[in-house]
């Protein structure tokens, strides 16, 4: 798929872009200001704590515990990251991303309801069903779009990605490092089937925003060499999903253990050895981990279509 060279210098050029895409960004709070205003009707003690031209945060704390949203932005993106606690040291932590030219009372409306199927969201329960209720309604005069376009390729494939992540965490609770081998993944499945001719384009934003995820979830500091494991993984999951599809009888603890017990290690440190004699679930031994990678696959490649009209 691709050669050892132009894995390599694709890493080094991501890296390049990403610092450079970072200086260019406007500041959040005037962008996202509407997205800002709605939040801040979640609860009446949220008050901006922290803001920079990349980044926001809304904190409130009571008797019953705190809660903070975490808003970033990068080329095309926008992340929103609410975690909540209670006294009883019970938590909860709900990401979304969503391209940043999808109308902001439609982002807020997604992330309401998505809140109210939580059993402890950590709001209070009547002012999000008040909430939900009067935004359900007011996005019925909103024009509905996905908001793919020519313009933001990968950052509609990397929104993409990241939506199916959840269903391997549906399946077993997964670490916020096993998320990003989950994404890192459902990206290359989503460049396989993406126009050849744009593919090196196409990863050098990709891996820029995967390293903005990195950098968003506090990772950056676990990883001694990024271009080596970005190269890896590359290579790695490109030659496992070909596996995937032309072997029915593909053996998924290399995967497990890469999501679940070995998340951000480099391919060479996993001797197969090891793998063969990991202390993998049950449930992943009775073909529930490869069932729903199968699915996770099979959504992702089920969505990309409706992008690939639009542009290729």
């Amino acid at each position: 798929m691709w050669t050892i060279y132009s894995i390599g210098f694709l890493t080094i050029l991501s890296c390049i872009i990403y610092n450079t895409v970072r200086k260019k960004k406007s500041q959040v709070t005037s962008k996202f200001s509407i997205l800002i205003h709605l939040l801040l009707k979640l609860d009446k003690k949220l008050v901006v704590e922290n803001g920079s031209n990349d980044e926001i945060t809304l904190f409130s704390s009571n008797i019953r515990g705190s809660i903070a949203i975490f808003l970033a932005q990068y080329s095309g993106i926008i992340s929103v990251i609410i975690e909540s606690s209670t006294i009883e040291n019970t938590s909860q932590k709900k990401e979304w991303i969503f391209l940043d030219n999808i109308n902001q009372y439609l982002i807020f409306n997604h992330i309401l309801n998505d809140l109210k199927n939580l059993n402890n969201s950590g709001f209070d329960h009547q002012i999000l069903k008040r909430l939900v209720d009067k935004s359900n309604h007011s996005i019925q005069r909103i024009i509905l779009s996905n908001g793919y376009s020519p313009y933001n390729v990968a950052q509609s494939l990397f929104v993409i990605a990241f939506s199916e992540v959840e269903k391997i965490n549906d399946f077993q609770k997964i670490s916020q490092k096993g998320s990003f081998e989950v994404l890192f993944f459902n990206c290359v499945v989503a460049l396989q089937k993406s126009d050849s001719k744009q593919q090196n384009e196409l990863w050098d934003q990709l891996f820029a925003l995967l390293i903005f995820y990195l950098e968003n979830h506090n990772l950056m500091n676990q990883i001694k060499d990024l271009e080596k494991l970005l190269a890896d993984r590359l290579a790695l999951y490109g030659e496992q999903i070909q596996q995937i599809k032309l072997d029915p009888d593909y053996n998924y603890n290399l995967l497990y253990d890469y999501f679940f017990l070995r998340p951000l290690s480099l391919h060479s440190k996993i001797k197969s050895k090891v793998i063969q004699t990991s202390s993998l679930s049950r449930t992943m031994q009775s073909a529930g981990f490869s069932k729903i990678v199968l699915v996770m696959i099979a959504d992702l490649e089920e969505k990309l279509p409706i992008l690939q009209s639009l542009i290729f």
